[in-house]
């Protein structure tokens, strides 16, 4: 019996026995995992957080899991800076990529980081993502998160009626113990949430990671709450008569459609450089690191051998950044020029379009231009349209019947320039020696 025993538990049925992994398990052994007691019968697998973060281990951890015959979850780290949409297209990208499959396969929106945003703002990202999924696959997404925090920062009531995946553990034993799997009788439920909709309890975080065979110490556990015929009906009847899944509005993650130009997709938050800080700044890459990492971008499509993390360096360790404090906290802004400081050999001369356009039009003729030319186009956008402008810079590799094209170092990816309203404030470019 792989679920807990009717002793153990209290009660007239055993519930299936589950994991839930992501990039601080590393590397899996599948084969110690599933010869483990408790044997695992389900397993969640994080695919990336926000519209920044793509976990290394998703695809081989995916891949393997459906190997060794495991019902898969793959769910998505929700964070409300960003879009709900884009994020619940990130998540259907990701796992369409390595093998989602609509009938058996599930997919989950983690909803646990508030971060000072509003109930109001959280409960419209979380309702956005959620529409999005339902049209992409025809089934509203599991949601994953905790009673008290729902609570405190969802409304409930605004939501559609959806299957939930809760956290509640027993009280942690000191470090290095394990902690043991808290009883689902004790398991908080939040208001509004009928005990009926909750099919997983997350019973635990200090979990044995050696006994199923991951690099950290410790691993959450899991519990489905029923029988095991019904764990199973859940996970293979999602879906009686699939629709056929669309094409993706904007290309998957490591896609690259006809027509634009190539260039490295790299993110600010890659945890190559993402800690970095700024020069002498108190900020880091991936705080407020856009304009570099799409300038470092740009001088490698150029020819110039650097990336985010060396040209951050050179331009702290050379007089690249400017700086200036505010509220306490000092900032980093790149020096325009520097580039062709660094790289005379390769860089000619600066065709900064530094023209502010207040109504964010009339860069469309320069920058068809610029690309024309074979050069991509640096551009600053509005990262939360709406209300006072908060300045971001993507690189734009193109345009074709279905818009513009720029890669976004918020998510390392290309996205459409849709998302930010095709609208740009500011456009710049760089030149090749010639």
């Amino acid at each position: 019996m792989h679920g807990l025993s009717t002793k153990e538990m209290g009660r007239d049925m055993d519930y299936s026995f589950g994991l839930d992994i992501s990039f601080w398990q590393k590397e899996v052994d599948f084969v110690k995992m599933m010869t483990a007691d408790p044997k695992p019968e389900f397993i969640a697998i994080r695919a990336g957080q926000g519209t920044y973060s793509i976990d290394p281990y998703f695809a081989s951890n995916w891949e393997q899991a459906h190997e060794r015959g495991l019902h898969r979850i793959a769910y998505h780290v929700m964070e409300f800076f960003g879009k709900g949409k884009l994020q619940a297209e990130l998540l259907f990208d990701r796992a369409r990529i390595y093998g989602f499959d609509p009938v058996k396969d599930k997919l989950c929106l983690d909803v646990e980081l508030n971060r000072n945003y509003s109930r109001q703002v959280i409960t419209d990202i979380t309702l956005e993502a959620i529409m999005r999924l339902k049209e992409l696959t025809g089934v509203y997404p599991l949601m994953y998160s905790r009673a008290s925090w729902m609570d405190a920062y969802l409304s409930i009531h605004l939501l559609p009626r959806l299957d939930w995946w809760l956290a509640g553990y027993r009280k942690r034993l000191p470090a290095p113990l394990f902690t043991p799997e808290l009883d689902p009788k004790y398991l908080a439920y939040p208001k509004g949430v009928a005990k009926e909709q909750v099919k997983i309890h997350q019973t635990g975080e200090r979990g044995n990671g050696h006994k199923y065979g991951v690099k950290s110490w410790y691993i959450d556990t899991n519990r489905f709450l029923g029988t095991r015929d019904e764990m199973k009906a859940w996970f293979g009847a999602a879906i009686n008569e699939p629709e056929p899944i669309p094409e993706p509005p904007f290309p998957p993650v490591h896609q690259y459609p006809a027509g634009l130009l190539r260039v490295e997709l790299w993110s600010q938050h890659d945890p190559r450089w993402g800690n970095d800080r700024m020069g002498e700044s108190g900020v880091t890459l991936a705080q407020q690191g856009c304009l570099a990492v799409v300038t470092a971008i740009y001088l490698a499509y150029l020819g110039v051998d650097t990336d985010p993390k060396r040209y951050n360096a050179l331009l702290g360790s050379r007089g690249g950044y400017q700086y200036n404090v505010k509220n306490g906290v000092k900032y980093a802004a790149m020096y325009w020029k520097y580039p062709g400081v660094l790289w005379p050999d390769k860089i000619a001369e600066d065709l900064s379009d530094y023209v502010w356009h207040s109504a964010g039009s009339g860069w469309e003729g320069r920058t068809r231009r610029i690309l024309g030319s074979g050069r991509p186009v640096l551009a600053l956008v509005d990262l939360k349209p709406g209300g006072e402008i908060n300045q971001h810079w993507v690189l734009i590799v193109g345009e074709r019947s279905d818009g513009w094209w720029a890669v976004d170092p918020e998510a390392g990816t290309l996205i459409n320039l849709a998302i930010y309203g095709n609208k740009a404030y500011r456009i710049a470019a760089y030149d090749w020696k010639r």
